[in-house]
């Protein structure tokens, strides 16, 4: 499919309404992922580590680093956090095949899951609201 250079008034207009009411759900997902990694490596994790706190960073980091652009409700954001998310993915998918990890490896697989679709449709919706409106002229 060949890249849109414009849109119509009413394909702005869905686009604008679609994008609206992704971003609060692609928000509420990224804290809820950043969020039970947290408690999963704060308090429910086996093994014990001299530093849980920058363990914790690590493992976080990356996430961290997208919410600015969440926040800011960019586009590029939203692409960035796709990237990010695939890791989480395969961590997620990693640790719900262990016998021991198996609910959070099914919860970080899910919210990841769901992350990287919110933030695909964000994108992709933020994107075409943003085209130019195509000329009337025939």
């Amino acid at each position: 499919m060949a890249k849109k250079e414009s849109v119509t008034q009413k394909e702005k207009a869905k686009a604008t309404s679609l994008y609206l009411k992704t971003y609060p759900l692609m928000v509420l997902n990224l804290m809820s992922l950043i969020v039970v990694i947290s408690v999963h490596h704060l308090f429910l994790q086996k093994t014990v580590y001299d530093h849980p706190y920058a363990f914790l960073l690590a493992t976080v980091l990356p996430l961290l680093l997208t919410v600015p652009g969440a926040i800011k409700g960019s586009y590029r954001g939203a692409i960035w956090i796709c990237f990010v998310t695939l890791t989480y993915f395969i961590a997620g998918v990693l640790n719900w095949t262990q016998g021991i990890n198996w609910a959070y490896g099914m919860s970080e697989t899910l919210l990841s899951l769901s992350l990287f679709h919110l933030a695909l449709m964000y994108a992709r919706w933020k994107g075409l609201s943003e085209l130019p409106l195509k000329s009337q002229s025939l």
